[in-house]
C-alpha cells in the first residue's frame, strides 16, 4: 500500500443535500457587483446569438452542458493546444461546480452562479475575447428573467456576483499552478536518465521540424489530485531492444498495407491543431452519454468536473513521462535503424513520443464515464482501445506508446475514483491510501 498526498479538494459525491467544494472558500464570501461589460470589438447582438442557445439548451438539458460546448467552440476558433486546453476545461468545470454549490448553500440562483463563473475564467482563458463571455451571461440572465442587462434584479446580480467571486477565486488557482513558464527559446539539452542527445531520443519531424517541441514545460504543472506527473510514470522498452524492434517493424508494416477503414479511424480521432482537442473529444461523449441517460443538473457537474480533473492530470502525467524519456517518433527510427523512409498518413506531433497521450486520455476518461454510466463500458472501453489504436494506424506511435498510455489513463482514473472511498469529498491534507497496481 502506498500512502500518497492529495492536493487539492476533489467532490465526489452520489447527489448529497449538500455537497462539497473542490476548492477553499472563505466563509464568509466577498460580495462582488458584477459590472456590465463594455467592448470596443464585440457587440450584443453575437451576445444575445449566444445567449439564444444557452437559453433553448437550458429547456431541456443539464445547464452547463452549454456552456461547455461554448468552450470547445473557442478551441476551435483559437485553436487551443491540447494541454491548454485540457488545464482550461478543469479549471472552467471546476468553477461551475463550486459555484452552482455554493449558489444552492446561499439560496442563490446556482444556474446565474454557475453561468458567471464559467464567464470569468473563459475570460482568463481567453483575453481577446475582451469580456465576451461575461456579456453573453449578462444576456442569458436577462432572457430567463425577461428584463435588460443593464436593468437586472438585485437576486440575478447577486447570484451573478457570487459566481464572478468563484471564478475569480479559480483564477488565482490558475495563476499559481505553473503554467505561465513559457519557452526561452534555448535548445534542451537534458532529457533525463542522465544522458544527452543520442540514438533513439526526439528530433523535430518532417516535413515542418517544428522545434521547439511542444510546452515541454508541463511536468511541473500543478496537479489537481496526483501527487505530481511522475507518480505513475510508465517505462518504455529499451531502444533497439527486441520488443522495441518489434513495435518499430509493426508500424512500418501497418503504415504499407494501410486500408481505407483504418485511414478513417486515424483521421477520425487526430483532433489535431485547430480542434476541439482529444479532451474537447472525450468532453463531446461524456455531453452525449449525459444526454443518452438522463443523468441529472448536478450529476453532470460533479461528472465534468471529475472527468475534466482527470484529462489534466492525465495530461501532467504524460507530459512529464514525454519530458523525461524523450523518445524518438517512427518516423525518425524507421529510417535510422531500418532504413525505411516512413510516410505517415497523418502529421506527426512536435513532441515526444513515448507514452501516447491519445491513448492516455481515452484510458482516463472512459474510466470515469463508466463510473457513472457501467451499463455504457463496453462501448466506451471500445472508444478508448480505438483512440489509441489510431495513433498506430496514423504511423505516429508504436505500440508500446499506446499501451502505456492506456494503462496510464486507466491508473490515474481508478486512483482518482478510489480516493472518493464513498466520502463526498478530500480535503486539500487528507491522505489517500490505494494499492501500488
Amino acid at each position: 500500500m502506498i500512502r500518497t498526498m492529495i492536493g487539492a479538494v476533489l467532490v465526489f459525491f452520489l447527489q448529497p443535500a449538500q455537497a462539497a467544494l473542490i476548492l477553499d472558500y472563505p466563509k464568509t464570501m466577498p460580495e462582488v457587483t458584477p459590472m456590465l461589460p463594455v467592448s470596443a470589438f464585440h457587440d450584443w447582438a453575437q451576445a444575445n446569438e449566444a445567449a439564444d442557445l444557452i437559453v433553448a439548451a437550458w429547456k431541456t438539458e443539464p445547464a452547463s452542458l452549454g456552456l461547455t460546448r461554448l468552450q470547445l467552440s473557442r478551441h476551435i476558433k483559437h485553436k487551443t493546444m491540447p494541454t491548454r486546453g485540457a488545464r482550461g476545461l478543469a479549471l472552467t468545470h471546476v468553477a461551475m461546480h463550486d459555484a452552482y454549490e455554493l449558489a444552492i448553500q446561499k439560496k442563490e440562483e446556482p444556474r446565474f452562479a454557475m453561468l458567471m463563473a464559467s464567464a470569468v475564467v473563459l475570460s482568463y482563458l481567453y483575453v481577446t475575447e475582451e469580456r465576451e463571455f461575461e456579456r453573453i451571461a449578462f444576456a442569458v440572465a436577462a432572457k430567463i428573467t425577461k428584463s435588460e442587462p443593464s436593468t437586472l434584479s438585485v437576486f440575478a446580480l447577486r447570484s451573478l456576483g457570487l459566481g464572478k467571486a468563484v471564478g475569480e477565486r479559480v483564477i488565482d488557482r490558475a495563476l499559481h499552478d505553473g503554467a505561465q513558464r513559457g519557452w526561452n527559446g534555448a535548445r534542451l539539452q537534458w532529457y533525463g536518465q542522465g544522458r544527452y542527445f543520442g540514438p533513439g531520443s526526439w528530433e523535430p519531424t518532417p516535413p515542418y521540424f517544428y522545434y521547439p517541441p511542444d510546452e515541454p514545460f508541463t511536468p511541473t504543472w500543478q496537479t489537481w489530485i496526483l501527487r505530481d506527473g511522475s507518480q505513475f510514470r510508465p517505462e518504455p522498452p529499451p531502444f533497439g531492444s527486441t520488443q522495441y524492434r518489434k513495435d518499430l517493424g509493426e508500424v512500418i508494416q501497418v503504415n504499407k498495407e494501410l486500408t481505407e477503414s483504418q485511414l478513417k479511424i486515424a483521421k477520425f480521432w487526430v483532433d489535431g491543431h485547430g480542434s476541439i482537442t482529444p479532451p474537447g473529444r472525450w468532453n463531446q461523449i461524456a455531453i452525449d452519454e449525459v444526454l443518452r441517460s438522463k443523468l441529472d443538473e448536478r450529476g453532470t457537474l460533479a461528472l465534468f468536473a471529475k472527468l475534466n480533473i482527470a484529462l489534466a492530470d492525465t495530461f501532467v502525467a504524460v507530459w512529464d513521462a514525454k519530458y523525461f524519456y524523450w523518445t524518438a517518433r517512427p518516423i525518425t527510427v524507421a529510417e535510422k535503424m531500418f532504413g525505411v523512409s516512413l510516410q505517415p498518413p497523418i502529421l506527426t506531433p512536435p513532441f515526444p513520443s513515448f507514452p501516447s497521450g491519445h491513448a492516455a486520455f481515452s484510458g482516463a476518461a472512459a474510466t470515469i464515464l463508466t463510473d457513472y454510466f457501467p451499463a455504457r463500458k463496453t462501448q466506451l472501453d471500445a472508444m478508448a482501445d480505438e483512440a489509441s489504436m489510431s495513433r498506430l494506424l496514423g504511423g505516429i506511435h508504436f505500440r508500446h506508446d499506446n499501451e502505456a498510455g492506456l494503462a496510464l489513463g486507466r491508473r490515474i482514473a481508478t486512483f482518482i475514483l478510489s480516493c472518493a472511498n464513498g466520502k463526498p469529498a478530500l480535503t486539500r491534507t487528507a491522505e489517500c491510501v490505494t494499492e501500488d497496481l
